[in-house]
C-alpha cells in the first residue's frame, strides 16, 4: 500500500512539474477596426435629375442577416449630412465598409429610430398579372403610393417583378411610417454601396 502511495505521489509530482513548464498558447488577436475617420462626397438627385435640396442623408449598416431577409438598418452615429442647393453632400467620420443610404426629404422633422427592420421589403404580394414570369410591371406607369405591410409605403412610380401569382418590389422609394426613414430599392435589393475614404457617391430617389 505504501509503495503504491509513493508511486502515486511521484507521478503527481512529475505531472505537476511538466505542467508548470508549459506556457498557455496565446490566442490570436482580432485585427483592429479601422478608425472612423473616412469621408465621402456625393450628389443626391431625383430620378428626374432634379437636385434633392435640403435632404438629410444618413449612413446605415445592414446588420443581423447576410441575405437581408431578416436584416435591420442601424443608423451610424454622426454619419449624416444635409444636401446643398445642388444636391451635394459630404459624409464624415465613418469606417470604410458597406452601407445603405437612408434619408429624409427637406422639411421632415420626425425623430428616426436607431434601427429599422426591413424584412417586409423582401416579402411578396399577389400579382395582378399571374401569367407573367420575370417581367417588370409598372414600368413607365405613374402608379400612386401603395401601402406595403404594416409600416411601409411605396411612393409613386414603384415597379414590381412579376413571378406568376406573386410579385416583389423591384424599383421603389420606400417610406417607413409618415416621417421616415426613406429607403431606396433597386432591382429587388436594398440600395447599398461599399464606401472607402474619399469615395464619391451618386444617389438618386426613384419617386422624385
Amino acid at each position: 500500500m505504501r509503495t503504491d502511495l509513493l508511486r502515486l505521489a511521484v507521478l503527481l509530482a512529475v505531472a505537476a512539474s511538466l505542467g508548470a513548464g508549459q506556457q498557455p498558447k496565446a490566442q490570436p488577436k482580432a485585427p483592429p477596426k479601422p478608425a472612423a475617420t473616412a469621408t465621402a462626397t456625393g450628389v443626391f438627385v431625383g430620378r428626374s435629375g432634379k437636385p434633392m435640396v435640403g435632404a438629410r442623408i444618413m449612413l446605415a449598416e445592414v446588420v443581423a442577416d447576410a441575405e437581408e431577409l431578416q436584416a435591420r438598418l442601424k443608423l451610424v452615429p454622426s454619419g449624416d449630412a444635409v444636401t446643398d442647393s445642388q444636391g451635394r453632400f459630404e459624409l464624415k467620420g465613418f469606417r470604410p465598409g458597406i452601407y445603405a443610404l437612408v434619408y429624409q426629404p427637406a422639411g421632415a422633422t420626425a425623430l428616426l429610430p436607431a434601427e429599422t427592420g426591413i424584412k417586409a421589403l423582401f416579402a411578396v404580394d399577389e400579382s395582378p398579372m399571374p401569367l407573367l414570369h420575370n417581367v417588370e410591371i409598372g414600368k413607365g406607369a405613374s402608379s400612386p403610393d401603395r401601402v406595403w405591410g404594416r409600416q411601409f409605403t411605396l411612393l409613386k412610380g414603384q415597379t414590381f417583378m412579376a413571378d406568376g401569382k406573386s410579385m416583389k418590389i423591384w424599383n421603389a422609394t420606400v417610406r417607413k411610417n409618415p416621417g421616415g426613414p426613406y429607403i431606396e430599392m433597386r432591382k429587388g435589393y436594398l440600395w447599398v454601396e461599399r464606401l472607402a475614404d474619399k469615395s464619391e457617391i451618386k444617389f438618386d430617389a426613384w419617386s422624385y
